[in-house]
């Protein structure tokens, strides 16, 4: 009788309103448990390898990239320059304020195909030591995943809002917020977002040794902005250089 009688009193105890409410906080903490797991995870799957820049696999037919990081745009059989540049570079800035509009027109009209070799050996000329190669990570995920236009823009908007050479810098999500107001899609903001921790930093930094390779097969010197046409160095300095190579 007394055992029962025990059994009997545990069991009411149980059904207090006072353990009811300790079950009740039990059962939300594990709830706020399972949705902190869930945020962290979800958080992790959007960093380290989320959304990777892709090297031979583009959004628009009339965009490549090569796996030496070269982004080529324009139709295979339209003439052909070389550009070599970096995102740090003031000059480049001018190049492009001054013939950015009518290579982009060139391009899309079919009549000019442009091969995109990008150098970083400007960014000691930046606060964090590497603005140029993260700009040109974010320049390649805007090359893999948006159209033509878009890739023009977001290109143009980065060196409109160059840092100043000496101190300047811009980190990866400003340049995904000037890509994602210069037109970029969702995916390719995401991408430019996760540029430290999507290896886009360490394919950039490839892109630039390769780019200081190739610019050696057409001159010794080493600078930017440098145009080459048919293996030969483009005297830029000539208004007409783009029309010449149109006629």
């Amino acid at each position: 009788m007394n055992a029962k009688s025990a059994g009997n009193k545990s069991t009411k105890v149980l059904k207090t309103k006072k353990n009811n409410g300790m079950l009740i906080t039990v059962a939300a903490l594990i709830a706020v448990a399972v949705l902190v797991l869930g945020g962290v995870v979800w958080m992790a799957q959007r960093g380290g390898e989320a959304n990777p820049i892709t090297f031979g696999e583009t959004a628009d037919e009339l965009i490549e990239i090569s796996d030496t990081g070269v982004i080529a745009v324009g139709e295979e059989t339209a003439p052909t320059v070389q550009i070599w540049e970096d995102f740090m570079c003031p000059a480049c800035a001018s190049f492009e304020g001054q013939n950015g509009e009518r290579i982009a027109s060139a391009v899309e009209a079919g009549d000019l195909r442009v091969e995109f070799h990008t150098l970083n050996f400007l960014n000691r000329q930046s606060a964090s030591g590497e603005y140029s190669t993260r700009a040109i990570a974010a320049v390649q995920c805007v090359a893999a995943k948006d159209s033509l236009p878009v890739f023009f823009d977001v290109k143009n908007a980065y060196f409109a809002q160059q840092p100043a050479e000496g101190g300047g810098d811009r980190s990866a999500r400003e340049l995904a917020s000037t890509a994602e107001a210069a037109g970029a899609n969702a995916d390719t903001v995401e991408c430019i977002g996760n540029v430290e921790t999507n290896d886009g930093m360490e394919k950039a930094s490839d892109t630039a040794d390769n780019s200081q390779d190739s610019i050696r097969e057409v001159t010794d010197r080493v600078s930017t902005p440098t145009v080459a046409y048919e293996g030969e160095v483009v005297e830029i300095a000539d208004p007409a250089w783009l029309d010449n190579i149109l006629a």
